[in-house]
């Protein structure tokens, strides 16, 4: 996820943590720096089991996709918030999560893929990883907060409007305060084609009080999180009217249309899956005259 500003150059980008390079440092990658390496650990010491709920929302967005192109025939994917490229797979984390781009290829034979990220590191990273997919991929710096501005980029203008679209806002919602959230959910209503889908993924402090202190955490490195209530979620979603939650409802990250169980090796570990909520929405096709 990446919802710090996206004002500042790349050279002021590496002097301050970043979420998605935090996250990387969380899960033992190499591609972070000292600042997002040392808030990491005093988000881990807070939270020693943060690292699988960044994992179960990783591993989340091949399955969606998946299901989305299998189920719906989605084949136009807009990736908000993409983050860095899972380079790595381990005995601790198991398989590498595939990109969108990779996952939608399972399913049908010509996807499109727009990625966005609000780093300007993240997206040198992008493009250079999905450079083997000219004309299948592309990868959009903005940042959600400026939605108008960034549905208007000309990358994502292309996107076919004339057939179904598949929004993935994972772990995305939850850096920005609600104005910013309703507004960025009202628009892509608005702004998406019938047939269209828009998946989240978001945390929530329902169950787990601890989340006040990771709250807190990040505040001192100026960067905003905002976990929210079970019902706060629902009403960002705001199923109804054109748009329908799709099953299985609201519910845990990993309890979406399960696939492979998380690596979960200690009772410590376990507030990890309490965390997360994930849900679909679709817009209904137009009422035929």
């Amino acid at each position: 996820m990446s919802a710090n500003p996206a004002s500042e150059d790349s050279v002021h980008f590496s002097h301050r943590p970043f979420v998605p390079r935090i996250y990387d440092a969380l899960l033992g990658g190499s591609d972070n720096y000292v600042a997002d390496r040392e808030l990491a650990v005093e988000l881990y010491r807070a939270a020693p089991w943060l690292w699988l709920t960044v994992w179960a929302n990783l591993s989340h967005r091949p399955k969606v996709v998946r299901a989305l192109a299998g189920d719906l025939g989605i084949t136009q994917f807009l990736d908000l918030g993409c983050g860095l490229p899972m380079w790595w797979s381990t005995a601790r984390f198991g398989p590498r999560p595939e990109p969108v781009y990779e996952a939608a290829l399972k399913v049908n034979v010509d996807p499109r893929v727009v990625y966005v990220d609000a780093d300007p590191i993240v997206c040198g990273h992008a493009r250079t990883v999905w450079d083997e997919y000219l004309g299948r991929t592309a990868v959009v710096q903005g940042d959600i907060r400026e939605i108008d501005k960034l549905l208007d980029h000309p990358t994502i203008a292309r996107l076919d409007r004339d057939r179904p679209i598949g929004v993935l806002l994972h772990d995305l919602l939850p850096w920005v305060d609600h104005v910013a959230a309703e507004r960025v959910m009202v628009r892509l209503r608005e702004w998406l084609p019938p047939g269209s889908t828009i998946s989240i993924t978001h945390d929530t402090s329902d169950e787990v009080p601890k989340l006040e202190d990771l709250v807190g955490i990040y505040a001192t490195a100026g960067i905003q999180y905002e976990p929210r209530s079970a019902q706060e979620i629902t009403d960002l979603l705001h199923p109804g009217d054109h748009w329908e939650l799709l099953p299985p409802g609201i519910v845990p990250t990993h309890l979406w249309r399960p696939d492979r169980d998380l690596p979960v090796h200690h009772a410590r570990e376990r507030p990890a899956l309490a965390v997360g909520r994930a849900a679909v929405i679709s817009k209904r096709p137009a009422a035929s005259s």
